[in-house]
């Protein structure tokens, strides 16, 4: 599955877990504070994996990827604090500009009001300024134990949702590097870099990743034939749509349409 940018209307939440979780790689515009209560987690920052032990926690910048990974045979309770960087970034300015060299942090090394302040977090669930409030209260111990480095160029952590936002609003166009590069500004050496940098993933495995997930939809949606879905879907011709839909998925657009779970239906 493709990196994706988390959209969600809620400024600041909790995401509590009893069981090992899994979770798709993403970014969004918000800082991720997670604490493993119990048991183990592992979870990927910025395509490294980290292993969490009780008691360690986990600090995601905002706009960095990151994804939940799930190990067959673990046990684990977490808890996890989202909100916007612009509710800190008075107090923590660096949230923007820089980036931890090492984003995790050992149970042993913190103090018991992080521990105090994560329950009362889990507790505040239903109430914004208290969620703000104890989250300060983990960032004013957790920043100060971080190694912080000045992050490469740190536009590319705007530029990166916009980007992603734009390729999932624009597919059907035929959209290149040169293309995206005059619509932002930018070099198109430099819209390479953001791909390569903050998704890890090239931009036209990205493009081919959102145009193929549509053609899956239309596929199990509608009676459109595969000619038809090519074209809707922004492709040049249905060679370069069945080779890049049987990429993605592992088979081609015909086996996927007759594989027992594509539900057709009429298209309007």
């Amino acid at each position: 599955m493709r990196t994706y940018l988390e959209r969600t209307q809620k400024e600041i939440y909790v995401s509590y877990y009893s069981y090992n979780y899994s979770f798709d790689a993403h970014f969004h515009n918000k800082i991720e504070l997670v604490r493993c209560v119990d048991g183990t987690q592992t979870i990927k920052i910025d395509n490294t994996p980290y292993t969490l032990e009780k008691g360690d926690v986990a600090v995601v910048f905002p706009n960095v990827t990151h994804e939940y990974v799930a190990e067959e045979g673990t046990k684990t309770e977490t808890i996890a604090v989202i909100g916007r960087a612009e509710f800190f970034t008075a107090a923590y300015p660096e949230l923007i500009t820089k980036r931890p060299k090492d984003p995790i942090i050992k149970g042993k090394d913190l103090s018991g009001k992080v521990a105090h302040a994560f329950s009362n977090i889990l507790e505040s669930s239903e109430d914004p300024g208290g969620l703000i409030g104890w989250t300060y209260i983990v960032l004013s111990e957790v920043m100060g134990k971080l190694e912080l480095v000045s992050a490469k160029l740190a536009d590319t952590f705007q530029l990166a949702p916009s980007l992603v936002s734009y390729i999932d609003e624009n597919f059907k166009k035929p959209l290149t590097i040169k293309y995206l590069a005059n619509e932002f500004g930018y070099s198109g050496s430099y819209i390479t870099h953001v791909f390569y940098d903050q998704l890890k993933i090239p931009f036209r495995t990205y493009l081919a990743a959102v145009r193929s997930e549509h053609a899956a939809m239309l596929i199990r949606s509608t009676s459109k034939n595969l000619t038809e879905i090519a074209y809707e879907c922004g492709y040049g011709s249905t060679n370069t749509f069945c080779r890049c839909f049987k990429k993605h998925f592992g088979i081609s657009p015909s086996e996927f349409k007759k594989s027992p779970q594509t539900s057709k239906k009429k298209s309007t």
